[in-house]
Formats: structure tokens, C-alpha cells, sequence
């Protein structure tokens, strides 16, 4: 009904079909964030299916053109960049048990012979060729072999497949790949594309032939983001068009991710804040001058990263439509790494102008107050709308910080989206129609708003669900955060605010955009760690312990002059988020209990802890997880420590009795801790360093901890006497 009502509204049907005639093919581009959507060991979801471009989805829409365009599905074809594709297809190569190696197509498709993980393309065929009418000669099960055996066809030598595309990976060929300028780019003045999008050089008629461009289909899903203000139909482009294995000058220096080895682990090599620091390949942190200061670059930030290749991929002459999954949105974590929430929002949104699309998109997603109260909220979001968010602020209150209700606008503090209209990606402005499919009723839209036209009266649909990223609550519930912060300041006298707020944004401003992150690398540092995490993750032996054990500790080392000999702090200000995360956690528990670290305050039943316990709490969650400080939980530094030992000094008995299921795994984690107490083995041989006071679990010393004050000792593990320690020196 969305494409169908687009249709007759752009009458963009017309328009693909003369592209098809020309030998172009439909390439649909799904975000595929994290590729383990299908478990491999239990076959069940996996991790990725918080993340994923839903492959049901697709199916449904590569159906509707084939079915209502007379589209032959032999002229289709599936691309994807993901940053997770080439670690996935390292690691589930070591795991499949028939020896053989599991490409990144075969990861795309998710089942390579008889190994089974991955996305799920193989079932979209399936589902597709089991709808096929009698006499159909386009079967779309042909291409999935070339998936299997790492066979890119270009589209003009496969005209009876529908073939997959890892538009990652250029270095083995680099004749699939071509350089294109960017009009008026900012970080980039050229970037290489895979030929699958962007088509073969205009000069050479035979490579235009193998590779005649194509029809851009781009599926995001729709998700709250750790860094931009979404995830959709700008950002599925804007970084999941960039390779991840090219490099200009040759070998594995790659051009846009890192690390620089054959698994990259993400795409750090391309600007994701304003100012990029040069990065020690030793610690994935910023490297400073003798003075102490960040040695970094001023770029145009990730809304120009993401605008650059757009531009590149259009000024190619490519076709672009965005069909947006929103049938079920992700709230809290877009990564896929456990903590993400599916929203049934029940939306299918289409559109040719990503801007205008991504506008609707973000205000649905940030706007939960209903039309009636949101036009006497004085908050414009930018683009002439009032799209307010109701969201809890913290006061003072008898000497208490307490919750209070109101207002923000995250859309407002976005820049994006203006800076894509300046740029002609599109327009911010649009108008709704559609069908709502329970009551039958049309969808339609006032002063930007969407709402179902119910016999002449007007119902404006809202969201009820609190959107937010967990990784970055001062950009999203930024009035939120703040106003926890000036509670405390009142109280105590401190300046977390204006210190929090020039650090970002810099001296006299008022607000944090969310191109604002400071000069210290901030989020280049956690590009670069989650690429080494990866990496790692797919390339050592258990090696997903330790790089959720290594990432933790190097956040939290640099987090705090306390923690390393370099008495530096690249991310305080990441982690204060984590604070002000756990402060508000706190004030949402059902019972009110004692601040240790402030005579007086309480948390809990709507108080706030003071900044002094939301710290302490949350430097603890990361050594023990969620139960602390009363018991140890599945992702936290102990438990992976713990597993780790388990896998290398006691045959995994423990992991095979804990399963994949974090409450398992936790209350393995525990009952091993209490048999330790009573004297019963296995007593596994590490010990973790923890910073003072961090050493007891339910008021009980821990055994394998030992309370240190030593920069270069704390936030470490070490097993077998010492003969291995994480993270090295």
C-alpha cells in the first residue's frame, strides 16, 4: 500500500522501468549493522535481530515489485557494506564444522551448505520461489550458489540470477570497484564505490556492459543511534555505501575502517565527529602533544561523511527509492549487541527524498506528545514543526533531587538534516498519504504531522515510547541529563554542567548539538575499540570474551586520570553519560534507599542518587554487571573474565552449563562464586584488579579480585600467574 500510494502520487514506477531496459538491475541495500541475526549454535534469533533490516521485509517488497510491476526477480539484486560482514564471515568460518569457508555473501544469505547463521537471504529466496507461478522461468534460488563460493557476477554477465553483492570487499578485485568524485565534498573530494551501485566507467562501454549502474532500493530500518540522531534513510547510505576492504595505496591499509589487517571491525576511517584525532594503534586512544592536548583535525563531522557519498553515489546517475522498516523500530541500542528494544510502531514508510523521509522519521520517533498538547509546547524543532518529547527532568526539592515532567526536542539540537537540504539531497518538507490497514482509514498529514482521516476528523498517530539511545543519554534526553547535573551542582556546590557543556560544545554555549563531542576524540576512540573488539572477537580463540573484557576496561581507563599512568581522560565525558544513565536507573527502583556518599539523600520511588553513587554504580555495573553491587551478571568484565579462564583451564564446563542465556550465564557465574566461598573447585586461576572499594559482592569479598590504587594495575586481568594479561601494557 506504501509503494503502491508513492506510486501514484511520483510515478516513480515509470521511471525504473525505462532504468531496466537499460540493463540496470533493482540492488537493494538493507541495513545489516550486525550479521548475526541467525544464532549458528541454537538457530534461533540472534543478537543482529535487534539491529537488522528485518529479511521478511524484503521478501514482501522484492514480491510487490515482481508481482505489481511485473518485475522479473532475475533483475534484482542485494547489496550490503555492514560492518560486521567480514568479522562474521572470519568467525563463522573457524565455526562451521564442514571445514569450509563461510563468505560474506553466505553470511548475507545465512546458510552456507549446511552451516546456518547470518542474515537470512536464503529464506527470502525461498519464500520468493515458493510463490512462483507455474511456467516462471526467473527462479530466485539461481545466485545463491555463486553466494556460497564468494562469486560476484556483474550484473550484465548474470542476467538468470539474482546475485548478492558484499560491496565491502574491493581489494581482491579491484576492477569492481571505481573512484568518483564528490560534488562540493567536504571530507572527501573522491571515494571509491563498489561498480553494483555506481555502475562501470561511462568511458568504457564494456565495462559499462558488465556494469550498468543501477536502481538503488535503499531498506533501512528504523532506529535510535549511538552518535546521529537516528538511523535511517540518510545514515543506511551515508555509511553503509563506504567499502570497508579498500585501500588506495595497496595491502590492508584500509582507506575507510580499521583495523588494518584482513578482518576490519569497523568503518573508523571515515570522519564520525568534527574533530578526528590521530589514533596509537597500541590502545585504539588519542594520541596527544607534549602539552597534553588531542593531536586532531577539524572535518566536517559525520553529517558530512554521510552526505559526501550520497552526493558521489547520485551525481552517478542512480536512481534512488527508500522503503523504511519501521514495522518494528529499535529503541535504546541500534547495534545489535543485546540491550536494544523492538517497538511494534506497525509503519512502512516510503519516499524518493531521504531528507523529507528521515524528517517524518525522526519526528515520529522523537515526538511523543499528541497534537493537542504539542502546539502549546514552545519548542520548534528546526524545520517549523512542534514535535516535543515528554521526558523526566530531575529538581531539587527539601534538599532531595527529585523527578519532575517535561518537555525537549532532540530534533531541534540536529543539524543534519538542514545541511542535506543546503546540499540537494532533498527537502525538508513533505505531506503523508497512505492507508492505515486495521480501520481501513487513510493517512494523511497537518503541519507535518501524520494521522488518520477518520470520516472528516483528524487523529494524529504518536508514538507512547520514550526514545533514547543508552550510549549517548546527554545527546538525547539532553534536558534530562543536564537537569540531574544542576541538581547536583545546587547541592553540592560542584560545576558538572557548565563543565560537561563546554567540554562538548565549547566556552559560552548553552546546548550540545549532537555534532558536538568535544576536541578530545571522543567517539573516534570508540570507533577504533569496536573495531579492535571485532577483530578480535573473530580472529583469537574465545576471543569474545576478551574483547568485551578489553573494551570495558579501556573505556573505563580512560575515563579517569585514576586509571592509567598517563593521568588523561579522553572519555570522562562518555562515560558521565553512563552517570547520569545510572542516576536515573536509580530513581526508577521501587524502593527508597540510603546515598552512602551523602548524609541525607535518598534514591529510589523518584529520588536521585547523588553524581558520587551514579558513578560508583556505574564503574561497578561494568566490573560486575546489572546485579551489582548485590550480585555478578553475564556482561560484565568478572563474567567474561571468569568465562575465559573457564574455557582455557577447565574445558568450558562452566560455559556449556551457563548456555547462551544472560540469566543463565549469571547464575552460573554466582553459584560458581558461592561453591568457591564453600571449597568447592574448580578454582580457575585469574585474578582482576579493581579500583578501591569495588572488591565485595552482597558485602561478601570476592574471590579472584584484588582492590588496587596502581593507575597501571587497576582495570586489568590476569590469568595463569600473570603469564597473560588483558589488556596489555
Amino acid at each position: 500500500l506504501a509503494l503502491g500510494a508513492l506510486d501514484r502520487a511520483a510515478g516513480f514506477g515509470e521511471r525504473i522501468a525505462a532504468r531496466l531496459e537499460r540493463g540496470q538491475k533493482l540492488l537493494f541495500k538493507p541495513n545489516l549493522v550486525n550479521a548475526h541475526n541467525i544464532d549458528p549454535g541454537t538457530l534461533g534469533p540472534g543478537p543482529g535481530s535487534t539491529a537488522c533490516t528485518e529479511w521478511p521485509f524484503v521478501a514482501a517488497l522484492m514480491r510487490w515489485f515482481h508481482d505489481r510491476m511485473g518485475i522479473d526477480y532475475h533483475r534484482m539484486a542485494l547489496g550490503e557494506a555492514s560492518t560486521t560482514i567480514p568479522a562474521a564471515a572470519h568467525l563463522f568460518s573457524s565455526l562451521n564444522p564442514e571445514g569450509r569457508p563461510v563468505t560474506p555473501q553466505a553470511v548475507i544469505e545465512g546458510r552456507a551448505g549446511g552451516f546456518y547463521g547470518g542474515w537470512g537471504f536464503y529464506f527470502v529466496r525461498r519464500y520468493l520461489a515458493e510463490g512462483l507461478a507455474p511456467g516462471r522461468t526467473d527462479d530466485p534460488m539461481r545466485g545463491y550458489e555463486e553466494s556460497v563460493a564468494g562469486l560476484e557476477l556483474p550484473p550484465g554477465r548474470a542476467p538468470d540470477r539474482l546475485m548478492v553483492y558484499d560491496l565491502n570487499r574491493l581489494f581482491d578485485d579491484p576492477s569492481k570497484g571505481r573512484r568518483v568524485p564528490v560534488p562540493d565534498g567536504i571530507n572527501f573530494r573522491s571515494i571509491t564505490l563498489h561498480k553494483a551501485v555506481v555502475g562501470g566507467a561511462p568511458d568504457d562501454p564494456a565495462d559499462r556492459a558488465d556494469w550498468p549502474g543501477c536502481v538503488l532500493v535503499n531498506v533501512p530500518k528504523l532506529k535510535v543511534h549511538v552518535i546521529t540522531l537516528l538511523t535511517n534513510a540518510i545514515k543506511n547510505l551515508g555509511i553503509g555505501l563506504y567499502p570497508m576492504q579498500w585501500s588506495e595505496a595497496g595491502g590492508r591499509r584500509w582507506d575507510y575502517a580499521s583495523p588494518h589487517d584482513e578482518v576490519p571491525g569497523i568503518k573508523s576511517g571515515i570522519p564520525h565527529e568534527v574533530w578526528v584525532p590521530e589514533i596509537d594503534p597500541r590502545t585504539d586512544l588519542p594520541l596527544t602533544d607534549a602539552s597534553g592536548r588531542t593531536v586532531a583535525r577539524k572535518t566536517g563531522g559525520i553529517d558530512a561523511t554521510m552526505i559526501d557519498v550520497i552526493k558521489a553515489t547520485q551525481a552517478q546517475d542512480v536512481f534512488m527509492l527508500h522503503v523504511v522498516d519501521a514495522v518494528e523500530t529499535i529503541n535504546l541500542d541500534h547495534q545489535g549487541i543485546g540491550w536494544g528494544e523492538k517497538v511494534p510502531e506497525g509503519l512502512i514508510l516510503a519516499g524518493l527524498d531521504p531528507v523529507a523521509l528521515d524528517l517524518l522519521s525522526a519526528r515520529y520517533l522523537f515526538g511523543n506528545v499528541p497534537m493537542a498538547r504539542a502546539v502549546e509546547v514552545d519548542l520548534d524543532d528546526g524545520a517549523g514543526g512542534r514535535f516535543p518529547q515528554a521526558v523526566p527532568l530531575a529538581a531539587v526539592q527539601d534538599g532531595r533531587i527529585v523527578t519532575r515532567q517535561g518537555f525537549d526536542c532532540p530534533l531541534a539540537r540536529d543539524l543534519s538534516l538542514a545541511r542535506a537540504e543546503a546540499r540537494g539531497l532533498g527537502r525538508r518538507t513533505y505531506h503523508v498519504i497512505g492507508r492505515d490497514l486495521e480501520s481501513g482509514s487513510p493517512i494523511v498529514s497537518i503541519q507535518g504531522r501524520p494521522g488518520l482521516d477518520v470520516a472528516g476528523r483528524f487523529e494524529d498517530l504518536t508514538t507512547s515510547t520514550l526514545y533514547y539511545a543508552l550510549f549517548k543519554m546527554p545527546w538525547d534526553l539532553q534536558r534530562t541529563s543536564l537537569s540531574y547535573l544542576a541538581a547536583v551542582d545546587q547541592l553540592t556546590g560542584s560545576s558538572l554542567e557548565r563543565d560537561f557543556i563546554e567540554a562538548m560544545a565549547g566556552t559560552g554555549a548553552d546546548v550540545v548539538r549532537y555534532e558536538d563531542f568535544g576536541r578530545k576524540g571522543m567517539v573516534t576512540s570508540i570507533m577504533h575499540l569496536s573495531g579492535r573488539l571485532a577483530n578480535t572477537a573473530a580472529r583469537e580463540p574465545f576471543g569474545w570474551h576478551k574483547a568485551r573484557f578489553v573494551i570495558m576496561s579501556r573505556i573505563l581507563k580512560a575515563s579517569s586520570p585514576a586509571f592509567n599512568v598517563h593521568g588523561a581522560d579522553p572519555l570522562k565525558e562518555y562515560c558521565l553519560g553512563f552517570a547520569c544513565l545510572s542516576a536515573w536507573q536509580m530513581s526508577l527502583f521501587n524502593e527508597e534507599r540510603p546515598d552512602p556518599f551523602r548524609p541525607g539523600l535518598t534514591w529510589g520511588r523518584g529520588r536521585w542518587p547523588s553524581f558520587q553513587l551514579a558513578w560508583f554504580v556505574h564503574v561497578g555495573r561494568s566490573l560486575y554487571g546489572d546485579g551489582f553491587p548485590e550480585t555478578i551478571g553475564a556482561a560484565s568484565m568478572f563474567s567474561n573474565a571468569l568465562f575465559y579462564a573457564d574455557m582455557v583451564q577447565n574445558q568450558g564446563r562452566l560455559t556449556i552449563e551457563a548456555g547462551r542465556e544472560p540469566e543463565s550465564q549469571a547464575a552460573v557465574v554466582n553459584r560458581y562464586i558461592a561453591g568457591l566461598r564453600d571449597g568447592r573447585p574448580p578454582n580457575l586461576d585469574f585474578t582482576l584488579y579493581v579500583p578501591l572499594l569495588y572488591d565485595q559482592i552482597g558485602g561478601a569479598p570476592l574471590p579472584h579480585v584484588e582492590a588496587t590504587a596502581d593507575p597501571a594495575r587497576v582495570l586489568t586481568v590476569r590469568f595463569n600467574a600473570g603469564g597473560e594479561v588483558w589488556p596489555e601494557a
